[in-house]
Protein backbone atom coordinates (compact mmCIF):
# COMPACT_ATOMS: atom_id res chain seq x y z
CA UNK A 1 0.00 0.00 0.00
CA UNK A 2 2.44 2.59 -0.55
CA UNK A 3 0.33 5.28 -2.97
CA UNK A 4 -2.11 5.38 0.60
CA UNK A 5 1.01 6.77 2.67
CA UNK A 6 2.06 8.66 -0.02
CA UNK A 7 -1.77 10.11 -0.30
CA UNK A 8 -1.82 10.63 3.35
CA UNK A 9 1.23 12.59 4.02
CA UNK A 10 0.38 14.70 1.19
CA UNK A 11 -2.79 15.12 3.26
CA UNK A 12 -1.52 15.91 5.93
CA UNK A 13 0.82 18.49 4.88
CA UNK A 14 -1.98 20.25 3.11
CA UNK A 15 -3.95 20.21 6.35
CA UNK A 16 -0.91 21.56 8.34
CA UNK A 17 -0.76 24.26 5.51
CA UNK A 18 -4.74 24.85 6.10
CA UNK A 19 -4.28 24.94 10.17
CA UNK A 20 -1.68 26.91 9.94
CA UNK A 21 -2.04 29.46 7.36
CA UNK A 22 -1.95 32.65 9.68
CA UNK A 23 1.46 32.25 10.54
CA UNK A 24 2.89 30.99 7.21
CA UNK A 25 1.40 33.92 6.07
CA UNK A 26 3.19 36.50 8.27
CA UNK A 27 6.37 34.72 7.61
CA UNK A 28 5.69 35.65 3.92
CA UNK A 29 5.30 38.95 4.89
CA UNK A 30 8.29 39.16 6.75
CA UNK A 31 9.88 37.54 4.63
CA UNK A 32 8.67 39.90 1.74
CA UNK A 33 9.94 42.63 4.02
CA UNK A 34 13.03 42.19 4.59
CA UNK A 35 13.64 41.71 0.52
CA UNK A 36 12.23 44.94 -0.20
CA UNK A 37 13.44 47.04 3.28
CA UNK A 38 15.31 45.13 5.93
CA UNK A 39 15.42 47.98 8.32
CA UNK A 40 11.72 48.45 8.29
CA UNK A 41 11.36 44.60 8.76
CA UNK A 42 13.68 44.62 11.61
CA UNK A 43 11.59 47.55 13.00
CA UNK A 44 8.37 45.45 13.40
CA UNK A 45 10.03 42.32 14.00
CA UNK A 46 11.45 44.57 17.13
CA UNK A 47 8.05 45.84 17.75
CA UNK A 48 6.59 42.36 17.41
CA UNK A 49 8.89 40.72 19.81
CA UNK A 50 7.92 43.31 22.22
CA UNK A 51 3.92 43.24 21.89
CA UNK A 52 4.24 39.28 22.51
CA UNK A 53 6.87 39.95 25.97
CA UNK A 54 4.00 42.07 27.17
CA UNK A 55 1.62 39.23 26.81
CA UNK A 56 3.37 36.00 27.48
CA UNK A 57 2.21 35.96 30.73
CA UNK A 58 -1.35 36.67 30.31
CA UNK A 59 -1.17 33.83 27.09
CA UNK A 60 0.32 31.66 29.57
CA UNK A 61 -2.21 31.86 32.39
CA UNK A 62 -5.06 31.74 29.40
CA UNK A 63 -3.54 28.55 28.52
CA UNK A 64 -3.19 27.19 32.40
CA UNK A 65 -6.94 28.22 32.82
CA UNK A 66 -8.00 26.48 29.44
CA UNK A 67 -6.27 22.89 30.88
CA UNK A 68 -7.83 23.59 34.47
CA UNK A 69 -11.53 24.11 32.89
CA UNK A 70 -10.99 21.00 30.16
CA UNK A 71 -9.69 18.26 33.12
CA UNK A 72 -11.25 20.04 36.56
CA UNK A 73 -14.83 21.32 35.44
CA UNK A 74 -17.09 18.28 34.52
CA UNK A 75 -18.61 17.75 31.33
CA UNK A 76 -21.50 16.98 32.05
CA UNK A 77 -22.63 19.79 34.42
CA UNK A 78 -21.41 22.45 31.43
CA UNK A 79 -23.29 20.33 29.09
CA UNK A 80 -26.76 20.37 31.23
CA UNK A 81 -26.46 24.38 31.95
CA UNK A 82 -24.54 25.38 29.07
CA UNK A 83 -25.78 22.99 26.55
CA UNK A 84 -29.30 22.70 25.18
CA UNK A 85 -30.63 21.36 28.45
CA UNK A 86 -29.72 25.05 29.69
CA UNK A 87 -32.41 26.48 27.20
CA UNK A 88 -33.51 29.69 27.89
CA UNK A 89 -31.98 30.26 30.62
CA UNK A 90 -27.96 29.25 29.38
CA UNK A 91 -29.07 32.03 26.71
CA UNK A 92 -29.52 34.91 29.13
CA UNK A 93 -26.53 33.80 31.28
CA UNK A 94 -24.59 33.81 28.11
CA UNK A 95 -25.17 37.57 27.30
CA UNK A 96 -24.75 38.55 31.37
CA UNK A 97 -21.75 37.14 31.22
CA UNK A 98 -20.85 38.46 27.83
CA UNK A 99 -21.48 41.49 29.06
CA UNK A 100 -19.37 41.33 32.42
CA UNK A 101 -16.31 39.84 30.73
CA UNK A 102 -13.57 41.83 30.69
CA UNK A 103 -10.63 41.20 28.38
CA UNK A 104 -8.65 41.09 25.13
CA UNK A 105 -9.89 38.37 21.83
CA UNK A 106 -6.43 36.36 23.01
CA UNK A 107 -8.11 35.49 26.65
CA UNK A 108 -11.26 35.26 25.96
CA UNK A 109 -11.37 32.64 22.51
CA UNK A 110 -9.02 30.19 24.25
CA UNK A 111 -11.68 30.48 27.37
CA UNK A 112 -14.82 30.00 24.99
CA UNK A 113 -13.41 27.11 22.89
CA UNK A 114 -12.88 25.20 26.92
CA UNK A 115 -16.70 25.94 27.33
CA UNK A 116 -17.40 24.79 23.80
CA UNK A 117 -14.95 21.43 24.37
CA UNK A 118 -16.53 21.06 27.44
CA UNK A 119 -20.46 20.48 26.10
CA UNK A 120 -21.63 24.62 25.57
CA UNK A 121 -24.05 25.12 22.67
CA UNK A 122 -22.98 27.16 19.56
CA UNK A 123 -25.88 29.35 20.46
CA UNK A 124 -24.25 30.48 24.23
CA UNK A 125 -20.70 30.67 22.58
CA UNK A 126 -21.89 33.55 19.90
CA UNK A 127 -24.46 35.04 22.05
CA UNK A 128 -21.51 35.52 24.77
CA UNK A 129 -19.35 36.80 22.09
CA UNK A 130 -22.25 38.99 20.97
CA UNK A 131 -23.20 40.43 24.39
CA UNK A 132 -19.32 40.94 24.72
CA UNK A 133 -19.88 44.11 22.62
CA UNK A 134 -21.60 46.10 25.31
CA UNK A 135 -18.91 46.80 28.33
CA UNK A 136 -20.76 48.07 31.16
CA UNK A 137 -17.36 49.32 32.33
CA UNK A 138 -17.22 51.54 29.61
CA UNK A 139 -21.25 52.61 29.47
CA UNK A 140 -20.20 55.74 31.63
CA UNK A 141 -17.51 56.86 28.95
CA UNK A 142 -20.13 56.32 26.06
CA UNK A 143 -22.64 58.27 27.58
CA UNK A 144 -19.92 61.16 27.78
CA UNK A 145 -18.77 61.16 24.26
CA UNK A 146 -21.64 59.75 21.88
CA UNK A 147 -25.14 60.71 24.46
CA UNK A 148 -27.53 58.73 26.26
CA UNK A 149 -29.54 57.95 22.91
CA UNK A 150 -26.95 56.39 21.33
CA UNK A 151 -25.63 54.42 24.20
CA UNK A 152 -28.84 53.03 25.37
CA UNK A 153 -29.69 52.14 21.46
CA UNK A 154 -27.00 50.41 20.74
CA UNK A 155 -26.98 48.75 24.21
CA UNK A 156 -30.24 47.33 24.11
CA UNK A 157 -30.18 46.25 20.29
CA UNK A 158 -26.78 44.74 21.37
CA UNK A 159 -28.18 42.82 23.73
CA UNK A 160 -31.60 41.85 22.21
CA UNK A 161 -29.93 40.65 19.21
CA UNK A 162 -27.30 38.49 20.83
CA UNK A 163 -29.56 35.87 21.11
CA UNK A 164 -31.51 35.50 18.05
CA UNK A 165 -27.90 35.71 16.46
CA UNK A 166 -26.64 32.58 19.08
CA UNK A 167 -29.15 30.97 17.78
CA UNK A 168 -29.07 31.77 13.41
CA UNK A 169 -25.40 30.87 13.98
CA UNK A 170 -25.81 27.80 15.53
CA UNK A 171 -28.50 26.90 13.06
CA UNK A 172 -25.89 27.40 10.20
CA UNK A 173 -23.21 25.99 11.98
CA UNK A 174 -25.06 22.75 12.48
CA UNK A 175 -26.97 22.53 9.55
CA UNK A 176 -26.73 19.25 7.61
CA UNK A 177 -24.66 18.06 10.93
CA UNK A 178 -26.42 14.62 11.80
CA UNK A 179 -27.86 15.07 15.69
CA UNK A 180 -26.92 12.73 18.34
CA UNK A 181 -28.98 9.75 17.88
CA UNK A 182 -29.35 9.48 13.97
Amino acid sequence: MKGSGVKQKGKGVTSFLVAQWLPLMVLALYGGAFVFSPLKARQALAVSGQTFASVLLIILAVVALTGFILVWIDRSRVARLLGREGGWRALFFAALCGMLLIGPPYVIFPLLLSIRQQGARWAVIVTVLAAWAVKIQLLPLEVQFLGWPFAIARTLLTLLLAIPVGLLVEAVVERGRPTPGD
